[in-house]
Formats: C-alpha cells, structure tokens, sequence
C-alpha cells in the first residue's frame, strides 16, 4: 500500500497573492507612521487605528472592486443592443432632437440592465460605491491628508481601471503605487508639517515592489535603487541589510518559479525590507 507524506506549511505561506498584499498595505501605513510620526502618545495611536480602518474598510476593497473586475466583458452586450423598455413620457419631446436621442438611449440602458446589466455589474458596482464611501468619510475623520490621499487613490484606481481597458488586472506598477506608496504615505503623513523625505521612501518603496512582483532580475535595480537612498540618508549598514534581504528572491528567481509560488514567497522578504526602510529613517 502506497503511503501519502502530508506536508505541513505556516498558514500564511498558503494564503493568496490578493490576501498576503494586504498585509504588505498595512506594513507600509505602519511603517510611515513609525517613521515619521512621532512622538507617539494616545491621540496618535488614535490616528493610527483610524488610518488602519481607512485602508482596510475603504481603501483596499475600492482597489480591488474597481480593479479587479472584469468590466469589459460584462459590458459588452451594451455596444450592440437595441432593445428599448418603456418610460414615462418626457415633456416637450419633439422627434429628431438630442433629447429624442436621449430619451431612446435611455430605454435602450433600462432594457439592457434589466436584460443583463443588473446580474453582471450590481454587486461589483455595489462594493465600489460602499468602498467609496467608507473610504472618504474615513479619510475626513482621519485628517485632511488622509482626505486628500484618499482622493489620490480614487483617481489611480480609474485611470488604471481605464488604462488597462477594464480587462479585470493592472499592471505592477499600478498596484505598488496603490498598495505600498500611497499606503506609506498615509502614515507618514499623520504628522504635521509634511515633508519631502516620506515621499522620497514611498517613491523608493514603489520602485522595489513594482519591479519584485513579477520573477525577474529586474527586482535587482530596485534593491540597488534603495540601498543607494539608504546609503544617501546616512544608513551605510542599513543599505547592505537591503541588498541581504533581496537576495533570496533574485535566488528564486534563477530557479524560474511560477508566477504565484515567487509571489507568495516574496511577500515576506519585502515586508522585511518596509519594516527595515521604517525602523532607520
């Protein structure tokens, strides 16, 4: 009788690509507020919790609801469908004027949604109106440039939604910006005045995970990239610590894993390396 050898792994190297990039999201509000948000007393962990809220209630699910939906396929049967359902008659509609066209356009989206619509696109169209939401009265209640962060992802998010034709996936370095930068500069912006070098790390943070999402030897130049912004900070030795942590995953990926193994695996060495830039600046 064959034997069957059951191998046991840490939950977390189990989980998902889309639930192990959440946590590297909290990492980085957590370590731009480490960073650059002190000193730290109750009315700043308050902020923190709140910030926290913000990206996991509002932030998060608004990315993933616009950018992870597939909408050009659902709204494909729009481009040829004639069908109109009845409305009430408008006032003063006369045949051949833009509001004639009008008035036919919009029976035309009530039978389509009705038809199709509603089942492909309520509840996608739901969590992105309830993320929406909670993300800007959570950035309200934060404070005005969680606000105004806020409104920055809103925009990314459309424009990557429409840069990628609505095909359900972004590229990576719409996610890095989305995910990590933005993210960092939530918490680093808890303080007041803002100044230039939390912007500085967030822009080196988005280079190294931009270029480590996908197994290549380009997650080398951002390693380098980093380490040298250490190097210019005044942290030499914090800059050779980098490089260390990058070098499992340049390792990996002489090994030509696929796609997903080299990301699950990833995830914790680039927590390592956000924690590392948030505990010497």
């Amino acid at each position: 009788m064959e034997s069957s050898v059951v191998l046991t792994e840490p939950r977390f190297w189990l989980w998902p690509w889309e639930e192990r990039r959440g946590w590297l999201s909290v990492a980085a509000v957590v370590g731009g507020a480490w960073a650059f948000a002190g000193p730290w007393n109750s009315a700043r962990l308050a902020e923190l919790a709140g910030a926290l809220v913000l990206l996991q209630a509002g932030w998060l699910p608004f990315w993933r609801a616009l950018t992870a939906t597939a909408w050009a396929p659902r709204l494909s049967g729009w481009r040829d469908w004639q069908r109109e359902a009845p409305l009430g008659r408008w006032p003063y509609l006369q045949p051949g004027t833009p509001g004639a066209a009008l008035y036919r356009a919009c029976g035309r989206a009530r039978a389509w949604w009705a038809a199709e619509g509603a089942s492909r696109l309520a509840l996608p169209l739901r969590s992105a109106v309830m993320a929406l939401v909670v993300s800007l009265l959570g950035g309200f209640m934060v404070g005005r440039a969680a606000l105004l962060l806020t409104l920055l992802l809103v925009a990314w998010a459309e424009l990557a939604a429409l840069w990628h034709a609505g095909r359900g996936a972004v590229g990576a370095g719409w996610e890095a910006v989305a995910l990590v930068g933005l993210p960092w500069l939530l918490g680093a912006f808890l303080q007041d005045p803002v100044t230039l070098l939390p912007a500085l790390a967030a822009l080196v943070l988005v280079l190294v995970v931009g270029l480590a999402t996908y197994p290549s030897a380009r997650l080398t130049g951002g390693a380098v990239v980093a380490a040298l912004f250490l190097v210019w900070a005044g942290h030499p030795f914090a800059a050779g610590v980098l490089l260390l942590l990058a070098f499992p995953l340049l390792l990996l990926v002489l090994h030509r894993p696929t796609v997903e193994l080299y990301r699950r695996a990833s995830v914790p060495w680039l927590l390592a390396i956000v924690l590392l830039l948030a505990w010497v600046l």
